[in-house]
Formats: C-alpha cells, structure tokens, sequence
C-alpha cells in the first residue's frame, strides 16, 4: 500500500473554481487574489504563481457568489507545487500552486463547514449537468 496523498486523505476532495482572496498574516500588506481548484474537510488546494514558505498562516476569504456573504478563515501552507518551465529548462519553474490545510475543522467553525458543503453541491451539480450531456 502506498503512501501517497490520495491514500493519506481523510475526507474525500470537491472539484471546484472558487476565487479565494488571502493574505500572509506576518505581511498583512502582501494580499493576493488566485483560484481554489479543490476543497476536502481538512483544506484546499490554490491554483496560484505565489510561493509561500511552507508553515505560513494565512487569513482567506471566499464570496461563493454576489448575493452570499463571504466565507473567511484561516489556513497553513503544508505544499508548493511547482512546474517546469516553458523553456524546457530544468533551472527554469514557476510555481503552480499552493496546498493549505486548514487551521480549524469544519466540526468546530461553522464558516468551514459551508464552505466544503458548497464545494460538495457544486461537484454534485457538476456532476448532474454532465450526465444530462
């Protein structure tokens, strides 16, 4: 058996495109606006060219959609994901984006626990609407 992420995960992941606003808590001058990719119970996963040193707390924030309040919480980068670049250059990576785990669980912050329940109806209805095709 492996040991890989998939095989270390303890809830399952939702596919989503959510724009997530956060913010280094120790620069609350340096904010940065990217794209959540996918949200589980224990974090998410940011589709970002921003390399925070992994350990770093962050305050984010997501607005699910114009009439919805917005989401906010706090998360700890645990990975950076980076890629080749396109110059085939081995020297030469760019960052693809960033892991973070979340600093409560949805059993104890009721923000968390909408914000995974809306990524579970969004790969729910994701999934509806493929079917219909």
């Amino acid at each position: 058996m492996g040991t890989g992420p998939s095989e270390r995960r303890q809830s399952p992941r939702f596919a989503v495109d959510l724009r997530v606003e956060f913010r280094h808590l120790g620069r609350p001058q340096d904010s940065y606006a990217d794209v959540a990719r996918d949200i589980s119970a224990g974090g998410l996963f940011v589709d970002t060219t921003v390399a925070l040193e992994i350990g770093t707390e962050l305050a984010l924030e997501v607005t699910p959609g114009p009439a919805s309040s917005p989401i906010v919480f706090r998360a700890i980068v645990v990975r950076v994901e980076e890629q080749a670049g396109e110059t085939g250059s081995k020297a030469t990576t760019r960052t693809r984006g960033m892991a973070l785990r979340f600093v409560d669980s949805p059993d104890r912050n009721p923000e968390l626990a909408r914000l995974v329940g809306l990524a579970q109806q969004m790969q729910q209805a994701h999934a509806h609407a493929n079917k219909k095709r």
